[in-house]
């Protein structure tokens, strides 16, 4: 008799739920956000172009006039929920005819998305733009007289996301413009938005009268000297603009916008605005003159230029029409320079620059282009194990050479990042990019070898500073990258930087940029503290590049030594901090459970059928190290359901066993190094950053036994995930 009951029950709720998924609205609804998406809802309400399309048809074609209110949606995965009032007050009555579909835009709905005619949102949040994300526009159709829903909920999904601002390339920052007859200048940005269409520049140009005053914030300060729209990447300011003065500042910036004539959508971040560039107008320091590029090989060409009273050069090059190509400098005191390293048959752009002052800014050359030459076969002119013949005809000493500079030793350039000489004999350290080891950087050294000013190797041998076991191969190119990308954990990372530094091959800005990339794993106390050491490293290697006599040089090169060592020291003492206060967390969760020792080892000798006589001190050194050798066998897959409890409790007692041995284990190891690093690597593989958590809560002003609780928690969850992971991985009950 249950049976039968049972049988009428599910066959009535069968007919019900057909019922319920068979009903059909008379009208159908479909929505349509038009792109660029704004991500305000004020501007659905005041735009004059078409953001929102909104399509309603009345399948009923026996109806007619049939008058309709809408409510409106906007919702997101995170919470988010704003939706239209009961009663829309100024919005426009909507009537629908049988058949004839009726197409709305947010010009007809603009009362909808009025404020005062909105719930779930502040009007703080309604003047701002939404957080960026997947949000859906979702639409409901009742009938005005009875208020009865006669349509499905229909959304439709878009990404809302603010694109970034432009970014300035001509003229750079703090740069010199050579004075030309006629006015002359071309300014050229980036564009950097993704979703955004038919985007309009707003150029500024400002006078900067106060020198002493930050150029940002003079510009911000100023009144427009002139001020323009174009829908182009260039502009250039010609005769026909406001003439600029001589020896005067100037600074300019770009507003990025998506307009409609009347109003602005806001798909930008900072309002669309790029930085503020700032530059010199000057007529007494000439750009350099006829400059030619010469192609030496697929992968090489000479730059050469004539100088006008210039001191130094700077040539940069970068990929033409690459997709955020940067700009890479070479600096020399010659009128000719070398760019290794290319790729074949691409084009690049290139300018070269002179200063005339000591320490002063350059002005730049407009920009040229080269291509490189493609070979058909595409083979490699370097030939490992054959000494390649180059004759060398030019005997001429070369008078200087200085950092970043690059000559060619046998057919390998080698980039110079130290050196000492003059007349031809010099002395130092560089590196080599070797092609056939996949372009792998050598650091290599140089003792009087001697040089012509064709920067060709006359005499002296270049040493690769490596063994047997090639452990002295080093991305000097990418040496920053290759600290912090290669390691697996905080601690590695340091111990790698502390050794670079103590070698005396991270300058002063490379500290910058490894503080730069570290800073959020490190408390932010110790990385002011290391920021202010790096600071007096770059004004020292200012000195050095100043001094004029050796023995002020070696004065100076002395100090910078010290200060190399005493920043090795305190990135110890900061890894040393992390390790210390992690094993205060390790040991407290240790010392926590230890009263219970007898009792685990009990009840996993109860479950295992261990025998009755084995304690800590009598199991065997096997049984404790191995407390990661033991697991559960399934001979086939099974449900959860399946597990009988005897299982379930077995699986708790092992878990409980291991967490506590691993603990002590660790804890009773502390003075070894090597084990806690491992435990902290390891815990990065189940995404959990120890030193990370204590870096947080430090700079949160925590204490450090509130510091040490927060690791205890976040050590048992590393506990049970290595466990899990690298003991057993059975089903979750």
């Amino acid at each position: 008799m249950q049976k039968t009951h049972t049988y009428y029950l599910i066959l009535f709720m069968v007919c019900i739920s057909s019922t319920v998924w068979s009903q059909v609205f008379p009208v159908n609804i479909t929505p349509q956000v038009i792109p660029p998406y704004s991500l305000k809802l004020s501007e659905y309400s005041t735009s004059v172009s078409d953001k929102i399309i909104l399509n309603l048809l009345l399948t009923d074609i026996t109806e007619s006039n049939r008058q309709v209110n809408l409510k409106f949606f906007v919702e997101n995965n995170a919470g988010l929920s704003i939706q239209s009032t009961d009663v829309v007050i100024g919005a426009n009555p909507i009537f629908l005819d049988g058949g004839v579909p009726l197409r709305l835009s947010n010009l007809d709905l603009q009362a909808y998305f009025e404020f005062q005619n909105l719930r779930g949102i502040s009007p703080q949040q309604y003047s701002v733009p939404l957080p960026e994300g997947l949000y859906r526009f979702c639409f409901e159709v009742y009938d005005a007289k009875s208020g009865q829903q006669i349509s499905r909920k229909s959304c439709t999904s878009v990404y809302l996301v603010l694109n970034d601002p432009p970014f300035l390339n001509l003229p750079n920052r703090g740069e010199q413009v050579l004075m030309r007859d006629p006015q002359n200048i071309i300014f050229q940005w980036t564009p950097r938005h993704l979703n955004a269409t038919n985007v309009e520049y707003e150029f500024t140009l400002a006078e900067l009268w106060d020198n002493q005053m930050d150029p940002q914030a003079a510009f911000l300060a100023s009144r427009p000297l002139y001020q323009t729209n174009t829908f182009a990447t260039t502009l250039l300011y010609g005769p026909g603009e406001t003439s600029l003065l001589p020896d005067k500042t100037y600074g300019w910036r770009v507003k990025a916008m998506v307009s409609d004539g009347i109003s602005e959508t806001s798909v930008f971040k900072n309002n669309g605005y790029s930085e503020i560039y700032y530059f010199t107008y000057t007529g007494s320091c000439a750009e350099p003159e006829y400059i030619l590029a010469e192609s030496k090989n697929t992968t090489t060409q000479k730059i050469l230029w004539q100088g006008v009273e210039h001191i130094r050069y700077n040539v940069q090059y970068r990929k033409k029409e690459a997709e955020n190509a940067i700009w890479f400098d070479g600096g020399t005191i010659n009128e000719y320079t070398t760019v290794y390293n290319l790729e074949p048959g691409t084009t690049y752009e290139f300018r070269v620059g002179g200063q005339c002052l000591d320490n002063g800014p350059y002005t730049y050359s407009q920009i040229y282009e080269f291509t490189t030459t493609l070979t058909p076969d595409e083979e490699s002119t370097y030939n490992c194990g054959i000494t390649p013949e180059i004759i060398i005809t030019n005997q001429d000493p070369l008078s200087q050479l200085v950092v970043n500079e690059t000559f060619t030793a046998g057919d390998f350039p080698v980039t110079v990042k130290e050196v000492e000489g003059t007349n031809g004999s010099f002395s130092g350290w560089g590196y080599i990019i070797v092609p056939y080891l996949q372009d792998t950087r050598l650091k290599v050294s140089f003792d009087n070898i001697q040089i012509n000013s064709d920067y060709q190797l006359l005499d002296g041998v270049v040493v690769t500073d490596y063994d047997e076991n090639w452990g002295g191969v080093d991305d000097i190119s990418n040496e920053i990258d290759a600290v912090i990308d290669l390691t697996e954990g905080i601690l590695d990372v340091l111990e790698d930087i502390v050794d670079k530094i103590r070698e005396g091959e991270l300058t002063g800005e490379d500290i910058d940029a490894v503080l730069d990339k570290i800073k959020g794993d490190l408390p932010a106390d110790e990385i002011k503290d290391l920021q202010e050491m790096s600071d007096q490293m770059n004004t020292l290697e200012d000195q050095l590049d100043s001094a004029e006599t050796e023995e002020e040089k070696k004065k100076v090169q002395d100090q910078i030594d010290a200060l190399n060592n005493e920043i090795a020291d305190k990135l110890e003492d900061v890894k040393d901090k992390i390790s210390d206060l992690i094993i205060k967390a390790i040991e407290k969760y240790y010392r926590q459970n230890k009263s219970q020792e007898s009792n685990l080892v009990s009840s996993y000798d109860a479950v295992y059928n261990f025998s009755s006589s084995t304690t800590t001190e009598g199991a065997s050194q096997e049984d404790q190290e191995g407390v990661i050798e033991e697991g559960f066998e399934f001979e086939e897959e099974i449900e959860i359901s399946t597990i009988p409890e005897e299982v379930i409790q077995a699986f708790d007692v092992q878990e409980k066993y291991h967490l506590y041995f691993f603990s002590k284990s660790i804890a009773e190891n502390k003075e070894d190094k090597e084990t806690v690093r491992n435990f902290i690597d390891k815990a990065l593989e189940i995404e959990i950053d120890l030193p990370k958590i204590m870096k947080q809560s430090q700079d949160q002003g925590d204490s450090e036994d509130n510091t040490i609780n927060l690791l205890v928690e976040s050590i048992e969850k590393a506990l049970k995930g290595l466990i899990d992971k690298y003991k057993y991985n059975y089903l979750e009950k």
